[in-house]
């Protein structure tokens, strides 16, 4: 690929970018990795939106695609990094673990992205590995969600915390409460998360006549909490457009329910 950029998708409202298929109680849940569980936001979901934010630029037929050629960007998923969780202290956690870190590492490598060469923290079982500064830890505990989490040492958190936040670009009041909040949980205790963490709502349609809920108007809606952090990758296969041109100066909504405020999100593409 002639340029590769690192993407960074922050949450600033309720996400839900779903499969339209129902699973147990859940009528529309999120989209998930299928070999972990995770949520993510297929590359679809971000190229659709990017797309039509261009689409009076010259150059977005040759970057997107259209009816008659490929796309000279391509995209990859968006993959979570960070997932907001209750916390007793310090009101949530930015959560994450130790195989989302591997992976990230490996990925951002193959892309030639730097700034990630030092995300191994070691956790294991209930542990929870926090920074220097933690808000979330009390007597040597840190309590998510109904989990309570004995605190190890983990020496290269605060250094993964702040490459994280330098790369959402985050400053003054914002970065340091981001850094405050972060913690390493171990693989298995964030697969429990990822599948409890998230937000499921009751949706109404309501009768227009009696203003009670209409006939198979009920139903389940799954999001990714606001504050959620996502990676992704993007490429470009020819030198024109540049990846330059990937500029975006305002949140961009993504995925399903625009019109109640979901998926409000900060896009950062590095320069």
């Amino acid at each position: 690929m002639k340029e590769k950029r690192l993407i960074l998708l922050h949450a600033l409202t309720p996400l839900h970018v779903g499969t339209g298929q129902a699973v147990a109680n859940v009528d529309l849940p999120i989209a998930r990795e299928k070999a972990t569980g995770f949520p993510i936001v297929p590359a679809s979901a971000l190229k659709g939106v990017l797309r039509d934010y261009f689409t009076k630029q010259p150059w977005a037929s040759q970057a997107f695609g259209d009816t008659d050629q490929a796309g000279a960007w391509v995209f990859t998923d968006l993959r979570i990094l960070c997932l907001p969780v209750r916390s007793f202290f310090g009101v949530f956690a930015y959560a994450t673990c130790p195989l989302i870190l591997e992976r990230l590492r490996r990925h951002a490598a193959a892309f030639g992205i730097t700034g990630f060469e030092n995300l191994s923290v070691a956790v294991d079982g209930i542990q929870i590995a926090l920074t220097s500064d933690s808000a979330l830890r009390r007597d040597g505990k840190v309590y998510l969600e109904d989990l309570d989490l004995e605190v190890t040492q983990g020496q290269q958190v605060d250094a993964v915390a702040r490459a994280i936040a330098d790369k959402l670009q985050l400053e003054g009041d914002e970065r340091s409460h981001f850094i405050a909040r972060f913690a390493v949980v171990s693989n298995d205790v964030f697969t429990f998360l990822s599948e409890t963490a998230t937000e499921v709502v009751a949706r109404v349609r309501l009768a227009d006549d009696t203003k009670t809920v209409a006939s198979g108007g009920l139903w389940y809606e799954e999001a990714v909490p606001a504050e959620a952090v996502f990676y992704g990758f993007v490429g470009a296969t020819s030198a024109e457009p540049s990846l330059k041109s990937l500029q975006i100066d305002q949140p961009l909504q993504i995925g399903g329910d625009a019109t109640i405020g979901r998926g409000l999100c900060k896009v950062v593409i590095e320069p």
